[in-house]
């Protein structure tokens, strides 16, 4: 959960997940699970692409961004937010799972429903949070 007063902290970086004319969830990405991983997305923000989904675990889009295995880790629960490194995909879960080895990126802090609706062939978006 988000602690009082990590609003403006650089470890807790808020971002938009949207799925384009459905809506759009908050989420944060945590600094020190995976900076180099983090550091990459960010400065290549927004991030577009069509939603695929993975058996009913996960629900990823492809970044076409080559970043390699950082502290990765293999389980995972509703709302966590992991990089993919073989298909270089930022995957949202929508069910606790045991998956292949993921860099931990954050977590989905509202409106996950609208990532769990997502349908293979809607457009997500993973952008910075408009203040």
């Amino acid at each position: 959960m988000m602690q009082p007063g990590s609003a403006g902290s650089v470890s807790r970086l808020k971002i938009a997940i949207e799925i384009q004319d459905k809506g759009s969830a908050s989420a944060e990405l945590v600094r020190h699970l995976a900076p180099l991983t983090i550091g990459t997305i960010v400065k290549n923000l927004p991030l577009q692409d069509r939603v695929h989904r993975y058996v009913d675990k996960f629900v990823y889009v492809e970044t076409g961004l080559m970043i390699g295995p950082e502290k990765y880790r293999t389980q995972f629960h509703r709302g966590d937010i992991a990089y993919l490194t073989s298909n270089s995909s930022i995957c949202v879960f929508v069910q606790d799972a045991k998956v292949q080895s993921m860099n931990s990126l954050g977590i989905v802090t509202s409106n996950l429903e609208v990532i769990e609706s997502s349908r293979p062939g809607d457009v997500m978006i993973v952008k910075e949070a408009s203040v």
